[in-house]
């Protein structure tokens, strides 16, 4: 599921996603903040392509997902102590008792790395599609990149339903003093007056499964293609090793989105 051949490039860079084909050898450079966005990642001739060998935008998002990966492993295992309210209402209190540092975090952690990767992610959906087998320049197979971007679709509209929904700076419906009361109220639900049963209801639970589903793979996919990317893994041997991450990473993270559904939306 983790690790495919190497990227399908003449470019001699293995770290560099854009297909770089005769890119020369130069000092690497911070882009023009506003260049950033008119950067090609497309796999055309060198010159058409603006990131000059140096970053390549799927750098950006290589960096902001392992960052948003990180966010969302911390969250499952916290989500887990929904099993036991009491404990997942300690939790909650001492994360807010950072008082004005979390939403500090919240920005520079989370919100943040979330923007910049939807931003490079829908200009990469805008361009590929969901076309099977694109002749990009990418790290995996094209089952592989097919997927990503299937689950990236997926997981769009699921986190702003998730954040609007629940995030107390949208008027969301989660209470920090009640958390999981309220939160458990907010996936079962959702329709106010509605038994927890009725089918528009039930709709929203499992939309939750659908996006927990696409975020363990687009995390382990993300993870595999975005080290290659960094150039943080080049031999056989770490894309083995990282492959076995992976396939052990995938079913943990699942586990751990099934347990936190559980203790919220039927427990």
């Amino acid at each position: 599921m983790c690790i495919e051949a190497a990227p399908k490039s003449g470019c001699h860079n293995s770290s560099c996603g854009c297909g770089g084909h005769g890119h020369k050898p130069r000092a690497a450079r911070s882009p023009d903040p506003r260049a950033i966005l008119a950067m090609r990642f497309d796999g055309q001739p060198a010159h058409h392509c603006s990131c000059g060998g140096g970053k390549c935008p799927r750098h950006y998002l290589a960096i902001t997902g392992m960052m948003l990966g990180g966010f969302l492993a911390l969250h499952l295992a916290v989500n887990i102590l929904g099993l036991w309210p009491e404990k997942f209402q300690a939790a909650v209190n001492r994360t807010h008792s950072w008082g004005a540092v979390l939403p500090g975090l919240e920005v520079g952690l989370v919100f943040l790395p979330l923007g910049i990767h939807a931003v490079f992610g829908l200009r990469t959906l805008r361009r590929e599609k969901l076309k099977f087998g694109v002749e990009k320049h990418h790290h995996g197979s094209d089952l592989r990149q097919w997927l990503q971007r299937v689950t990236a679709l997926i997981l769009l509209p699921f986190i702003l339903f998730h954040v609007v929904t629940l995030h107390r700076w949208l008027g969301g419906r989660f209470d920090p003093h009640q958390a999981f009361s309220s939160a458990s109220h907010a996936i079962w639900q959702f329709w106010e007056g509605w038994p927890a049963g009725h089918p528009g209801n039930l709709l929203f639970a499992q939309f939750y499964l659908l996006g927990l589903g696409a975020a363990v793979y687009h995390l382990t996919n993300g993870l595999a293609t975005g080290a290659e990317v960094l150039g943080l893994i080049r031999s056989p041997a770490a894309q083995k090793w990282l492959g076995r991450v992976c396939l052990a990473t995938a079913p943990a993270l699942l586990l751990a989105g099934l347990t936190a559904w559980y203790a919220f939306a039927v427990k």
